[in-house]
């Protein structure tokens, strides 16, 4: 009963996850530089409530899901943590660009932070294709 809790949990972090941070690459990508700056600074707040507590939570019963119940032999964990790391630290770059484009509007992101939705949806696709099949 406790792993499908602790499962349900981590899945539930991972929806708010990726939602906040498509909500980023949305508007660190198209949204103009006039109006940039009031969507910036109330996006942020969500990002800084709600997204990155869904981004702990994820690692936290992730973590949990992979010690308690999983273990680490398996190949397939080992590609998922890789595509995790990648998508925890292009969240941390999209605050750090929010953080840099409110207080100069007319910035633009890095590259990587600019591709950010193509590259979220991959991983997202990635990530639960290796959690359902399992393939090594």
């Amino acid at each position: 009963m406790l792993y499908f809790t602790i499962k349900a949990l981590h899945q539930l972090s991972d929806f708010l996850l990726i939602g906040g941070m498509l909500i980023n690459a949305f508007v660190i990508s198209m949204v103009p530089p006039p109006i940039r700056v009031g969507v910036i600074v109330a996006l942020r707040k969500y990002d800084r409530t709600v997204t990155t507590a869904a981004l702990a939570g994820a690692w936290i019963f992730g973590l949990w899901l992979a010690f308690g119940y999983i273990g680490f032999s398996d190949g397939w964990l080992h590609a998922k943590l890789l595509l995790v790391v990648i998508l925890s630290a292009l969240h941390g770059m999209q605050q750090a660009a929010m953080r840099k484009m409110a207080a100069d509007p007319k910035l633009e992101p890095n590259a990587f932070v600019r591709i950010g939705m193509p590259t979220i949806l991959i991983c997202l696709v990635l990530i639960v294709a290796l959690a359902v099949i399992k393939p090594f």
